[in-house]
């Protein structure tokens, strides 16, 4: 049930601040997932080594040349763009729907059974998150 308030009637976000909100989440969960790591049992420099390295594995994955592109049939569809009704936290929820949603989960699985993956996988949060902060400045 909506509650109807001045966020509800607000404006959707435009593409620089949709980035930058999406990006924020992301970093913030990534500093989340390593931090837990960390006080659980990791020492500090294992944990930064392994998030470096989801880090630097994702970004160099998300910004790679286009030369590998997907099939026509293998392609996500198009998602539709955001209604001018559509309060800011729906559009990013869609917006982390749903790689952003998946390893947040993941790492919060590795936080029970693997804590070095989970630093890796907090690695990967870090490195979405950059690479939607970089794509949120150039938008602007």
């Amino acid at each position: 049930m909506s509650s109807g308030g001045a966020s509800e009637n607000a404006p959707p976000p435009s593409a620089f601040r949709q980035a930058l909100l999406i990006a924020s989440v992301r970093l913030a969960l990534g500093v989340a997932g390593l931090a837990a790591a960390v006080s659980i049992d990791v020492s500090s420099g294992t944990a930064l080594a392994e998030a470096a390295a989801g880090a630097v594995l994702t970004t160099f994955a998300l910004i790679a040349p286009a030369g590998r592109r997907r099939p026509a049939q293998l392609r996500p569809p198009v998602a539709a763009p955001v209604s001018p009704r559509e309060p800011w936290w729906r559009a990013l929820a869609v917006a982390m729907f749903p790689s952003t949603y998946g390893v947040a989960l993941l790492t919060g699985i590795a936080l029970a059974i693997n804590r070095s993956l989970a630093a890796f996988l907090a690695g990967v949060l870090l490195g979405m998150g950059a690479v939607g902060l970089v794509y949120a400045l150039s938008t602007k």
